[in-house]
């Protein structure tokens, strides 16, 4: 689950999941949902991708910053993310979406997800995670 926050000249996005995959992915997901309407996207096109990091915090924003180093290379709005985090702070995902079209909703440009104001905190039910994509 993710929601967005006011913030004055960013994007403030806040995560809540029971397991860190489930972080990772719904990251991902509003990643993109700022940028355009996910639900009316296909996964047509796939890419897979790995990352390590020395922590869950460097790697979120580290995988956050490969989707939009993808989405400008290759000229694709994702819409499926399936992401496996390994002990180690390891990352194999597969993601997919379609390229871009004209007609289709353009909302925000995310230039980077920044380590400005992240916070992760373990909660009862699971983690929730607090990030600023620059926009």
């Amino acid at each position: 689950m993710y929601e967005f926050l006011d913030h004055p000249s960013e994007a403030m996005v806040r995560v809540t999941g029971n397991t860190i995959d489930e972080i990772f992915a719904d990251a991902a997901k509003a990643l993109f949902e700022l940028m355009t309407d996910t639900n009316k996207l296909h996964g047509d096109r796939e890419f897979h991708i790995e990352l390590e990091s020395t922590d869950r915090a460097l790697l979120l924003i580290d995988w956050l910053n490969r989707l939009i180093l993808l989405h400008e290379i290759e000229n694709v709005f994702l819409c499926e993310f399936q992401v496996k985090v390994q002990p180690g702070w390891t990352l194999s995902a597969k993601v997919k979406g379609q390229t871009i079209s004209l007609d289709q909703e353009k909302r925000l440009q995310a230039k980077s997800a920044t380590y400005g104001q992240l916070q992760w905190s373990e909660m009862p039910q699971g983690q929730q995670v607090q990030f600023v994509i620059d926009v």
